[in-house]
């Protein structure tokens, strides 16, 4: 270096010192109009982007082909409602009045769906069905023909129960009576379920569910678990809808939440919550959000109280810390300018600034009191501090806001916009600590008790120093035993760092206690069949049925989901049995249905005779028939509970709530043996007789078809992924999907990282060798950075903390972040040419800049979401270790050149 002009930036910082001395109010009132300015502008115009999608970049050809699906396709994600408990009856009435409450939300909801019904389909349902399927609903029609008959021609439960009473009072009369008695046996169940829904109705408020057409039938437990989406053998039913758009997701996902409340007010007792992508997304943004305020409150606390300690007064670290919130305002104006929102990483750039460019203040505070304490002039003060530290602190701002801008040359859109953000924010927050904090330090009654106890507070800072001196003579005086104890504990770290594993699992990541994330574990740990599926597009049916076949071959395949097998079935085989299915209802007379409340002096009568029928009946079968004889006890046990309500509640409620039952009830039998009566028959089937919900999901804007194609291993786990990804396209090289989304995106996360950190280290090596000049100091100043990281590793395999899609963030930051103390020391040092620095102005800055970084990355392991938390824990360690070294090898390191002969000298200022 020359050692007779001074340098471009302290010539600068010279003049800057100059100018904010003679004039004050230029570099105060419009930093603060400007600072108000940012607020608001970034209060009105900064958005949330939840989309982890939207990270990738629409560059990569994975990410095209998955826009392209969406096009194509454009459905959005499905929103599932996980409804649980051991009460499978308590899981329907919640189910179906859920259900009910969803499908009347059309503005924001769509394609809600919970009950395989016959509506779904209309009247070419039967067309749809198989064979196996249509032969049994015809030989249940046979059997209960007398049975239907009494449903659609009851207008109400009166008239539905005289029958009853009816068929009870001839049964065994004649042989036509016997016939009808046998039906009358075997539709028992199906009135013992209609009478308990009905005591049902009365305790509980909300529209009353019917019981199901399902109830008419003998199909058994099985056969109406079959009507619901159920897993866990019916502990846990599912509801599945979709928001009308992207604008909606979130009001969508407000109005589900809500709804559950209400239906929990209902049916209680139940564990329901609602999960699918884009609540896990949204949740995870809102997760993020509250946990990086929580932070930055807690990191601008811990940052203030350890500058206050540190310096033992509270007016200058103050005075600094309002000029970080005003840098933080011109962060946030820049972020959003130049990208306009934040997301899942940038996030947390908050506390990230925090921990950083308070550093700043404190390395210019420590020289500027410094100098005021040996009697300078606050002038003469605030240039020493100005230039000699000041070149220190752009050097250090610009390499740290270098590396962070290096990761905008990454391939991952999302660590692009992390680099802009904070590296931006670095500088921002640069111009009040240069600007602003000087005007302010110039103010205040600090300055003169410097100058009036100088002597004084000199000497208790060298008593200090004397304090911090003697601590570090015991690496000064041995560095070479000091080298071999560092070298030694990082061929340890080393070792222990080879045991540092990556985890892709993006569920690991997330709060273990939120909601949503809680029910998807509960998806995966209760099902074969995973909720994401693999998206194969096919352009006709042919290589639609092509693509299934081979897929369905896969080892890593559960099942294939597509409308092209149906779509190309020949239906001719099943048209005589739609054509007798139909003939069998033809004479059914669909009543119209009583809408007014239930007569309750009618309804009792018939139920109290039909209490003395099922009583009777009991007795005569006690011995010879113990079957029936339990069906009839149950019966007449429920019945008799229903007496009992009826008598117990208010006339005018119970007559209201069996009026609402006995509706839903009546129209549930007249829809279906409405839809049955109407069945068409033709010879084949085409997208145009598809209901319009499966049409979108199967059936792409341009007649393209989809294959859903589900994983049979957890798709969260990295190697069912990539063994799926790649079944898959040895298929079809196009495949897509969220399976392929997940594989690429954490893949491109980690590389994109890891190249971050490369770009960043070559960044950051340009600038030392531009501020120094001497390129022996480039290997000094990475020194910290590059043991520290070791030795952060080595801690993380020691126990057993992986590298996630979030902490992997550590590279690139640490980097940066490392090198900065590397860079004053070694400023010092060339200022000085003493290795003594602990004991000096540097070293206490710093170690108090250390702290505060630790203190601001240390913030974030209070995070409930557990990537967050990891990065704060990993940072924070590595953050620690870097400065561990740079205050106690670096120096060691130093003395034990120089005595080789090794000088560093600095340009006068």
């Amino acid at each position: 270096m020359s050692d007779s002009t001074p340098s471009l930036a302290a010539r600068f910082l010279k003049r800057l010192s100059d100018a904010i001395f003679e004039h004050r109010s230029w570099f105060l009132y419009p930093q603060l109009v400007l600072s108000v300015v940012c607020l608001g502008y970034t209060f009105l115009s900064l958005g949330f982007n939840t989309d982890r999608d939207s990270l990738v970049g629409a560059d990569k050809p994975y990410h095209a082909l998955f826009q392209k699906f969406r096009k194509e396709f454009p459905v959005q994600d499905d929103l599932v409602v996980v409804i649980e408990s051991e009460d499978f009856e308590k899981n329907r009435q919640f189910t179906e009045r859920l259900g009910a409450y969803l499908e009347a939300e059309t503005n924001l909801l769509t394609g809600v769906f919970y009950r395989k019904d016959l509506s779904m389909l209309g009247n070419k349902a039967l067309l749809f069905a198989s064979t196996n399927d249509l032969i049994p609903l015809r030989n249940q029609l046979i059997a209960f023909a007398p049975v239907i008959r009494q449903f659609t021609d009851g207008t109400n439960l009166v008239a539905l129960f005289n029958e009853v009473n009816r068929q009870f009072r001839t049964a065994g009369k004649n042989t036509n009576s016997q016939a009808q008695g046998q039906q009358l046996v075997k539709a028992l169940p199906a009135f013992n379920r209609i009478i308990s829904d009905a005591t049902d109705s009365l305790r509980r408020v909300g529209n009353p569910p019917s019981p199901g057409v399902t109830s008419l039938f003998d199909g058994g437990r099985n056969a109406e678990q079959q009507m619901y989406v159920t897993m866990a053998d019916g502990h846990m039913f599912l509801i599945v809808a979709k928001a009308k758009s992207d604008q909606v997701d979130s009001q969508a996902i407000a109005k589900i939440r809500e709804l559950i409340t209400k239906t929990q007010s209902e049916v209680p007792g139940l564990n329901v919550g609602l999960t699918g992508e884009p609540v896990l997304e949204l949740d995870e943004m809102r997760q993020s959000q509250e946990d990086s305020t929580l932070a930055t409150i807690l990191s601008l606390i811990a940052v203030a109280l350890i500058f206050v300690y540190g310096y033992h007064e509270t007016g200058r670290p103050l005075k600094a810390t309002f000029c970080l919130l005003v840098g933080l305002t011109y962060s946030v104006g820049f972020t959003t300018l130049v990208v306009g929102h934040l997301n899942i990483l940038t996030i947390t750039f908050f506390p990230i600034l925090i921990g950083l460019a308070i550093d700043f203040g404190v390395h210019l505070i420590t020289r500027y009191e410094e100098e005021l304490r040996r009697g300078r002039t606050e002038r003469e003060a605030l240039e020493k501090a100005m230039v000699n530290t000041g070149v220190g602190i752009f050097t250090g701002a610009f390499t740290t806001a270098g590396a962070f801008f290096a990761m905008a040359f990454t391939d991952f859109q999302g660590i692009r916009e992390m680099g802009i953000i904070c590296g931006g924010g670095m500088l921002a927050s640069l111009v009040p600590m240069m600007t602003l904090l000087p005007v302010l330090l110039l103010r205040g009654q600090q300055n003169t008790i410097d100058h009036e106890k100088g002597t004084e507070l000199v000497e208790e800072e060298e008593e200090g120093k004397d304090r911090r001196a003697r601590l570090e003579q015991i690496w000064l005086r041995r560095p070479v035993i000091v080298s071999v104890v560092i070298l030694g504990l990082t061929a340890w770290a080393w070792v222990r760092s080879q045991s540092v594993s990556f985890d892709y699992n993006l569920l690991h990541m997330q709060s273990d206690g939120l909601p949503s994330v809680l029910f998807q574990d509960k998806l995966i740990r209760s099902s074969s069949r995973s909720v994401l599926y693999g998206a194969v597009v096919a352009s006709s049916k042919q290589e639609a049925l092509s693509f299934q076949a081979q897929l369905e071959k896969l080892s890593s395949v559960s099942m294939v989901d597509s409308i092209v097998p149906m779509l190309s079935e020949d239906t001719q085989p099943k048209i005589p049995l739609i054509k007798e299915i139909r003939s069998l209802l033809e004479s059914i007379h669909l009543a119209p249905i009583d809408t007014a409340p239930a007569n309750l002096r009618e309804l009792n009568q018939t139920l109290f005779s039909l209490h003395g029928y099922l009583s009777l009946a009991v007795g005569l079968t006690e011995k010879e028939e113990p079957e029936i004889h339990k069906v009839l006890s149950t019966l007449r046990t429920e019945v008799g509970t229903l007496l009992a309500e009826m008598r117990l509640g208010d006339p005018v409620r119970v007559a209201s709530r069996l009026g609402l039952f006995q509706r839903a009830l009546l129209e549930d039998v007249r829809k279906t043996f409405g839809l049955l009566q109407t069945q068409v028959v033709q010879s084949s089937l085409t997208e145009a007789d598809l209901p319009q919900e499966i049409r979108e999901r199967f059936v792409g804007i341009s007649g393209k078809y989809l294959l859903q194609v589900y994983p049979k291993k957890n798709i969260w786990d990295r190697s069912a992924q990539e063994e799926f990804v790649q079944q898959l396209r040895s298929i079809l090289p196009t495949v897509t999907g969220t399976p392929v989304q997940l594989l690429e995106y954490t893949t491109l996360l980690k590389n994109s990282f890891i190249e971050a950190a490369y770009y960043s280290l070559a960044a950051i090596s340009i600038m030392i060798f531009v501020h120094f000049r001497r390129l022996s100091c480039l290997p000094l100043a990475l020194v910290p950075v590059f043991l520290g990281a070791i030795w952060m590793t080595g801690i993380m395999g020691k126990f057993g903390i992986p590298f996630n899609p979030a902490n992997i963030m550590t590279l690139p930051l640490l980097v940066g972040i490392g090198v900065t103390n590397g860079i004053h020391i070694l400023n010092r040092y060339a200022e000085e040419n003493n290795p003594s620095i602990l004991a000096r102005s540097t070293g206490k800055a710093v170690l108090i800049s250390g702290l505060t970084t630790i203190a601001g990355f240390g913030s974030l392991i209070i995070a409930k979401h557990r990537g967050i938390a990891s990065l704060g824990t990993i940072m924070a360690v590595g953050v620690a270790t870097c400065m561990f070294v740079a205050l106690t090898f670096l120096p060691a390191l130093l003395n034990l050149l120089e005595r080789m002969g090794w000088s560093l000298k600095k340009n006068p200022v």
